[in-house]
């Protein structure tokens, strides 16, 4: 969990990677700073995550971003996440995910474990959000 940080954040070029015993998501901000929005608090404002490569080897989600208001992820790569979610947008408000590519699992169809799918690559609980221009690749379905 990152804390401390001023606002805005700003986390580019690079490789974020879960260790075998990691368990939550990679980068998660769900701290209780509250900037007042109108009548809404929101907890975090302008969180920029551009070009970075997330390997949540399988233990975990990428990103988890609670109650947080214009959050960008952009040309991220999210690949093996765990029984969760890829990305976890809840309570937000205008968050945009784009130019960006994630999968449970990285392969051209000679993975065996390419169809014990479990994670679900976005989960976005929120209006006024959009994906554009991103590819989702060997995720769970559901509807």
């Amino acid at each position: 969990v990152l804390s401390g940080f001023p606002q805005p954040v700003r986390i580019s070029g690079g490789t974020l990677r879960a260790s075998n015993d990691f368990s939550r998501y990679v980068y998660n901000r769900t701290q209780r700073q509250v900037v007042k929005v109108t009548d809404f608090q929101y907890i975090f404002e302008y969180i920029t995550l551009r070009d970075l490569l997330i390997d949540c080897n399988y233990r975990s989600g990428a990103i988890a971003v609670i109650n947080s208001l214009r959050t960008s992820i952009d040309n991220c790569y999210i690949t093996r996440f765990g029984h969760t979610n890829g990305i976890l947008i809840q309570k937000g408000h205008e968050t945009y995910i784009r130019n960006s590519f994630l999968g449970q699992h990285i392969t051209a169809s000679g993975d065996r474990g390419e169809r014990k799918i479990s994670g679900t690559a976005v989960n976005l609980i929120g209006n006024h959000n959009a994906i554009t221009d991103t590819v989702i690749f060997s995720p769970r379905l559901s509807g």
